[in-house]
């Protein structure tokens, strides 16, 4: 994945973008470019826009890899643009840019801009059907049904069911996402989902969802501290959780973080997942 946005500020509240690198059979650079339009409605002119985050990716590739070792100038990356929708309405507008000039002669058609564009219409694809990787598939289902109007605790009770009706696996992998990405109020609602579709097995859900959490801690940490060092790493990664959690954190968090023993890391890893504030996360823990 390449950091970086290339929509403007203004259109966030619709738009998430990811750019991801990828190479070639033949070793060249290509570029897969992931819009998610978070509209309840189609955007218009879709094509025009993906047009103008191309230019952005193509000048900002320019201006740091144009030349070779050699000094020659390197040939443009493709780009393949993807967009992901997941409202209620069916998306119709053509898969291309051409489809924008509504030409009736298509003699001007060769001398004309063109690209097609892939969709992927969450709305249409079955729940279970979404992919075959189980924690994307309920990011997706997430996407699919968490965006839409109404009471998020009858929203929440949806997904739950939906999940639990896929598997365990899934109903564990989607407490896990709400736990880490939410705040306290989720949390919160999530226990009461549980009792509702799991009766007297939440318990074993949220724990399941805790130890897979911790997994995937242990798993990154490690990882990055191959590189970095591992205390370094654990310390990017808790930062990077709280900022999710609870928004932005004071300076004194992120110094009390940074400076941290391996054992303290750990024990903040395990107390966010039930921490309603940012305080509960640092507390030391209580004796009998």
């Amino acid at each position: 994945m390449v950091n970086g946005t290339f929509i403007d500020e203004a259109l966030r509240e619709h738009r998430t973008d990811r750019l991801y690198r990828v190479t070639l059979v033949d070793g060249g650079a290509a570029f897969i470019y992931v819009l998610i339009e978070h509209k309840s409605t189609p955007p218009h002119r879709p094509s025009l826009q993906l047009l103008g985050y191309q230019t952005g990716i193509w000048r900002d590739w320019d201006q740091r890899e144009r030349r070779d070792a050699m000094g020659r100038l390197r040939p443009l990356p493709p780009i393949l643009p993807l967009i992901v929708y997941h409202s209620e309405a069916e998306w119709r507008i053509p898969l291309d840019f051409a489809a924008s000039y509504g030409l009736a002669d298509e003699t001007l058609r060769p001398y004309l801009l063109d690209f097609p564009y892939s969709l992927v219409d969450l709305g249409r694809i079955d729940d279970g059907r979404l992919s075959r990787e189980e924690v994307l598939r309920i990011g997706l289902l997430i996407l699919k049904h968490g965006s839409r109007d109404g009471d998020p605790r009858e929203i929440l009770l949806k997904l739950g069911r939906i999940a639990a009706g896929l598997g365990f696996g899934d109903l564990v992998a989607m407490v896990r996402y709400i736990m880490v990405e939410g705040d306290e109020t989720d949390v919160a609602m999530v226990r009461d989902m549980l009792r509702e579709v799991t009766p007297n097995q939440e318990t074993k859900v949220m724990g399941a969802a805790l130890d897979a959490y911790k997994a995937e801690w242990k798993a990154e940490g490690i990882e990055i501290g191959v590189t970095k060092g591992q205390a370094k790493g654990k310390a990017d990664i808790l930062t990077r959780q709280l900022r999710r959690r609870f928004g932005s954190i004071p300076e004194s968090a992120s110094r009390k973080v940074v400076t941290a023993s391996d054992d303290q890391l750990n024990t903040w890893a395990e107390n966010i997942l039930d921490a309603a504030t940012l305080e509960d996360v640092f507390a030391e823990p209580r004796t009998n």
